[in-house]
């Protein structure tokens, strides 16, 4: 029902600077995939950035870090528009505070260079949020 709940929080790299990867009498739940062994990847389906070189997109999970995804898209010779200036942050943690850095004046803030974006709500409800380009090619 809708009865009294409990507070969650997602942790990604524990860099949060108003104290959002901690919560009282509640939840946190771990998003960073680096704290994970390499067969708990595989059997949660959780693994790297996987890029799509003929659409141009890499699809990545919250808990990825920048550094990963700009690793992964350069061996294709594509990087993302914007990210964030220091690159040891979650895709997820920079994305739900806009992800505001020193590119954003050329590109805008990385939450608008994002083609699609899965969220799971409280409810277990899966929403689909879709816009257009992402990355750009050398």
């Amino acid at each position: 029902g809708d009865g009294p709940g409990f507070a969650v929080s997602a942790r990604g790299h524990g860099h949060s600077i108003n104290g959002q990867a901690h919560t009282a009498e509640g939840v946190v739940v771990e998003m960073s995939r680096h704290r994970r062994s390499e067969g708990e990847e595989r059997e949660n389906g959780i693994g790297g950035p996987r890029v799509n070189v003929e659409r141009e997109y890499v699809d990545v999970w919250g808990g990825e870090l920048w550094v990963d995804v700009l690793r992964s898209t350069l061996e294709y010779g594509l990087a993302p528009r914007s990210w964030t200036d220091y690159l040891y942050l979650t895709v997820g943690g920079t994305l739900s505070n806009a992800g505001i850095s020193g590119q954003a004046f050329n590109h805008g803030p990385q939450i608008s260079n994002v083609h699609e974006l899965d969220v799971v709500t409280g409810k277990s409800k899966g929403e689909k949020e879709k816009q257009r380009g992402g990355f750009v090619g050398f």
